[in-house]
This record gives C-alpha cells, structure tokens and sequence, in this order.
C-alpha cells in the first residue's frame, strides 16, 4: 500500500517488492539465479545471459514474474551497458530503468520485511532514505496464514504449513525489531506503522512526503486495494481500508496471540504494541 501511495508522485518511482537478497533460509533470491543461468559476471556473453534471465520468469517474486511490464528492455539494456556488471550496478540499472520506464527521474524499491541486507543496501547507496514499515505480528501471522492455507486440503498440510509461517513470521519480527533498534538513530531512517497509517492516512502521509521531499498529492490517500487474504477488499477498489486492524482477533486462538506476546516484549517495545 505504502508502495502505491508514494508511487503516486510524478517524480518518484518506487518498485513492486524486490526478491534481490533473502536469507538463505527462506528461499533463493535474484543473485543466487544469477549464480545459477549467468555465471561470472566478468564473462563472454552475461550482459545477454542476465537479460534473458530477467524477463524469463525464473525469478522469484512479483516484480521480476511482471518484469516484461514493468521494465523496458531497451532501457535496462542501455543501464548496464554502462559499467561493469556487479551486484551493485545490476540493482542500480534495474531501479533506474523502472523509474525511465515509469516517466520517473527518481528511483526507489520496496524490500520485504524481514530486510536482512540493510548493511549492504547503506554501503551501495549511503544516502538513500529508509522507510521501515512494520505491523503487529499477531496480525501478520494472521494475514499469511490465511493467504497460504487456502489451498491445502488435508489437515496435515495445512498444520504444517500453519507451523511454518508462525516459525516464519516471528523469526521476521525479532530481525524486524534489531533493524529498527540498529537504525534509529540515522537521520535518513523513519520508522511507519501500518496501524498509524490506516487510522491517520493524510497526516502520516503529509509527514512521509515530508521526509522523502515530494509533494503530498490529494489521490495518495486514495491508493488501489490490491486485496486482502481475507478477501473483503481489493480488485477495483480504492481507498485505505481500516478494518484489517483488528481482524487477527477473530483469526487466531488466544494461546497463538499469547505465544507471540510473550515471545517479542523487545519488538513490542520498539514498536509501541501492547499484549492486548
């Protein structure tokens, strides 16, 4: 949501989420299938390799599954034709071919939650600015498990995969709540509650352009739905829905919500959540 909303600038593109680096646990990102179907870098012949893997659909993730959408070859092409290929310089043209192909001049990505590659995100770009969005655990586990339990049939499977995503989720919460205590300090950090936004939309919004110097735009407060694992809300519809705040309530045993208040009094404190 935060995506589309800050997308609405004319000034400033931000990506659909970027699989680029993820914890080895998790499952393989862009640069290990770059390992795979390119190869060294430095080699005859992976400028075009690394094309073709980008708008092959091998890639995990929306963005790169959508790249012959999003991103214009023929710009991409002209990005990394200009430099040496690294791991730096393929994130730079993908970010700034997206922005070329958007009409954009600035560039931006959105990371998935559990940003592991901070570190090396400052090291690239030690100006960038960082928005960490983050969302009571109890209702993110209650999101992931009903996007993914659906189509499961047996009992079995579903409770594994029920496991899978509580182990997921609250791994992702305790480096969620060590990324924060490590950044905040840093004056291109802000930190924005997915709770704050939907209740305060223009003046959490106002504050956020603020930070990232665009213009606030009357249609961000009216950003598509692009649905819920609930299925009450997205498609066609526009507009920040604030009935998924509460929902997890009716979702999740007490003994689950209990388990993971117990289990994150440190991300809680950082990020201002109650045991209620």
């Amino acid at each position: 949501m935060l995506q589309v909303i800050l997308s609405k600038s004319p000034d400033l593109s931000v990506t659909d989420e970027l699989q680029y680096r993820s914890p080895w646990w998790l499952h393989r990102d862009f640069l290990d299938d770059v390992g795979t179907h390119v190869g060294p870098l430095d080699d005859e012949g992976a400028l075009d390799r690394l094309l073709e893997l980008v708008y092959s659909g091998i890639p995990v993730g929306w963005f790169w599954s959508a790249s012959k959408e999003l991103l214009n070859r023929e710009f991409l092409c002209e990005e990394l034709s200009d430099r040496p290929l690294s791991p730096q310089s393929i994130l730079d043209a993908v970010l700034r071919a997206h922005a070329r192909s958007c009409g954009k001049t600035r560039i931006g990505a959105k990371f998935p939650m559990h940003y592991s590659y901070t570190d090396k995100l400052l090291e690239w770009y030690p100006n960038c600015l960082l928005i960490h969005t983050t969302r009571n655990p109890k209702a993110v586990y209650a999101s992931q498990a009903a996007k993914y339990l659906k189509p499961i049939k047996s009992r079995t499977a579903r409770s594994y995969m029920r496991l899978k995503q509580f182990a997921h989720i609250n791994i992702q919460t305790s480096l969620t709540a060590s990324l924060h205590y490590k950044l905040r300090d840093l004056p291109n950090y802000s930190l924005v509650r997915y709770e704050d936004l939907v209740t305060e939309p223009e003046a959490q919004i106002r504050q956020l352009c603020d930070f990232v110097g665009i213009d606030f735009q009357e249609n961000m407060l009216k950003p598509r739905q692009f649905g819920s694992s609930f299925g009450d809300i997205g498609h066609e519809n526009k507009g920040i829905e604030r009935s998924s705040i509460d929902r997890w309530r009716t979702s999740i045993s007490r003994p689950t919500a209990k388990i993971i208040d117990l289990m994150h009094p440190r991300a809680f404190r950082a990020f201002g959540y109650t045991d209620e």
